[in-house]
């Protein structure tokens, strides 16, 4: 039995979920917090495997160059959150989620996953359609 990319990110998948259930049992809230943007990183390299569990080179690039980021902004809020200030009339942890971390999860990573379809999904679904038959 050999272990697979999607072995990989299943059992990474059930680390961090696991991780978080600790988080909510016994009341750490960031590891319940920090476990949302790595769990959206794995589950759009999930997503962004061919058929033959392959990974394009610019598309990954592009999943993790928005996780790294989508965990920048989890951390900005979460530093945020001790602060007295306010933006744009909410507390400043607040509007970064509501002013930045909504519209790019809403708007960004759509795109993300629909510009790695087009350069790379759609071409291993292109290729696995069997052609018709010529009567």
């Amino acid at each position: 039995m050999s272990v697979d990319r999607v072995d990989r990110l299943v059992l990474s998948c059930f680390v961090v979920t696991t991780t978080a259930i600790v988080g909510m049992v016994f009341d750490y809230w960031q590891l319940v917090y920090y476990s949302i943007p790595i769990l959206t990183v794995l589950f759009m390299l999930m997503g962004a495997l061919n058929r033959k569990q392959r990974w394009p080179g610019a598309p990954v690039i592009g999943v993790i160059a928005f996780g790294a980021s989508f965990l920048a902004l989890f951390v900005i809020a979460d530093v945020a959150l001790y602060a007295d200030s306010r933006i744009g009339g909410l507390p400043a942890a607040t509007a970064v989620f509501l002013y930045v971390i909504w519209p790019v999860t809403t708007v960004a990573a759509p795109l993300l996953f629909a510009w790695v379809y087009h350069n790379w999904l759609r071409h291993d679904v292109e290729d696995a359609e069997p052609e018709p038959v010529a009567r």
